[in-house]
């Protein structure tokens, strides 16, 4: 605990950059469980098309990462890039509530699955120098701790915003409406609400510039792959990244889908089951984040991911609530301390010169993943279709040996770290 309320964990830079983990959750949950219900139950349309607009805004992002990253570092403007994408995906929220509840069907589904693709976009490219700040505001020695409670933050966000959305779907808080749109527009309005302080905090806060040579954004992309070359250990820890987010990625964003179809649990029941894997994350996170400050960022994470394969499949098997909701704990737990782990892991492995290039391909891989792993699960539950919720639990299934498949390229590394510079 001691370590917790160490003051070092606790400066301004580093308060503001865990309450954007908060802020950021609060339309993220709301989008995985009420905007998935709006798209796939209400409007009765498929898995795939749902997740299409993400995997679309994924192509785009794949060629663009790299090169923002590389812009932050080579200009030292990461906070202009990270301000403004910002904004530009809570804009697109905005849009998708408005479209969908006043234009008429079914253009207004259409309509809101193209502002979801425009959020997903921005709001991923926002994370490229979110993560990169890391290297710029904390020593090497916490960066487990750091990317620990960081992740522990969004899932205080997540969880507060689930109990906050039950106000909205029991009818007691019917500011934001009535449907499965309102606590979308109920997270909206705490991310707004919780921005302001952050943006003030970094848009004016530079880091120094390397001033290197600028390339076209088509080249950047297989510059920095051979780049990677140059520091053993990160290609690894990406290929592994790639598999992994895959998996855990999918099953997030199809959990209260999941749920609805194989069990048949109403809204507020999945949002309990939601809470207690976030709750889990936020636990996971942060005891990750000092066992792999305090052993190996590279042996935790290839732990958490061996747990966290076996309880995705034990999800897909489970049979009974009561040991679904056990296997879903275990699965947020495992969830936190992979990311957590695999955060602080790629920060070690990096120099703080180059930490946007690197938090670009970073990106890159988690979101590439978001291409891949809805697709093998919307292809999944269309060739079974005809077996619900057999589909489903096969889908689930796969997702969790993709998750096992991801310890393999941790198993050859070499280990060299960077530290911080001032």
């Amino acid at each position: 605990m001691a370590r917790f309320f160490n003051t070092k964990l606790w400066t301004r830079d580093l308060r503001t950059w865990y309450l954007y983990d908060m802020a950021n959750s609060f339309v993220t949950i709301m989008m995985s469980l009420y905007f998935a219900q709006w798209v796939i139950v209400d409007n009765k349309v498929s898995d795939f098309w749902f997740a299409f607009p993400a995997v679309v805004a994924t192509l785009i992002l794949v060629f663009i990462s790299t090169h923002v990253g590389a812009v932050g570092d080579r200009y030292g403007n990461h906070n202009r890039i990270f301000v403004w994408t910002t904004i530009l995906a809570m804009l697109s929220v905005v849009v998708l509530i408005v479209v969908g509840r006043f234009v008429p069907t079914p253009w207004n589904v259409f309509l809101a699955l193209v502002f979801y693709g425009v959020y997903q976009f921005f709001v991923q490219l926002a994370m490229v120098p979110y993560y990169a700040f890391i290297k710029h505001i904390t020593p090497p020695e916490q960066y487990g701790k750091v990317s620990g409670i960081g992740f522990s933050a969004s899932q205080i966000g997540n969880v507060g915003g689930l109990l906050l959305s039950l106000l909205v779907i029991g009818g007691t808080l019917t500011f934001f409406g009535t449907d499965r749109l309102a606590p979308v527009g109920l997270g909206l309005f705490l991310f707004v609400l919780f921005f302001i302080p952050i943006a003030r905090a970094y848009a004016n806060k530079r880091v120094q510039p390397t001033n290197s040579a600028e390339q076209p954004f088509w080249r950047a992309f297989v510059a920095n792959i051979k780049d990677t070359r140059k520091y053993p250990g990160v290609l690894p820890l990406l290929l592994a990244f790639y598999f992994f987010s895959d998996a855990i990625a999918t099953l997030s964003l199809f959990s209260a889908v999941y749920l609805e179809r194989v069990f048949g649990i109403p809204d507020a029941e999945k949002a309990n089951i939601l809470i207690l894997i976030l709750i889990g994350f936020g636990i996971g996170s942060y005891i990750a984040g000092i066992l792999s400050d305090k052993n190996s960022h590279r042996r935790v994470l290839i732990w958490s991911l061996l747990i966290e394969g076996i309880s995705i499949i034990a999800v897909a098997v489970s049979t009974s609530v009561a040991v679904l909701t056990v296997a879903f704990f275990i699965f947020g737990l495992m969830m936190g301390a992979v990311y957590a782990s695999a955060r602080a892991y790629l920060s070690s492995l990096i120099p703080v010169a180059e930490s946007g290039t690197f938090f670009g391909l970073y990106t890159f891989a988690e979101r590439f993943a978001s291409v891949i792993g809805p697709l093998i699960w919307g292809i999944i539950i269309w060739l079974l279709a005809g077996y619900t919720p057999l589909n489903y639990r096969v889908a689930a299934f796969v997702m969790g040996l993709i998750t096992l498949l991801g310890i393999f390229p941790l198993l050859a590394w070499t280990k060299k770290v960077f530290p911080r510079l001032d």
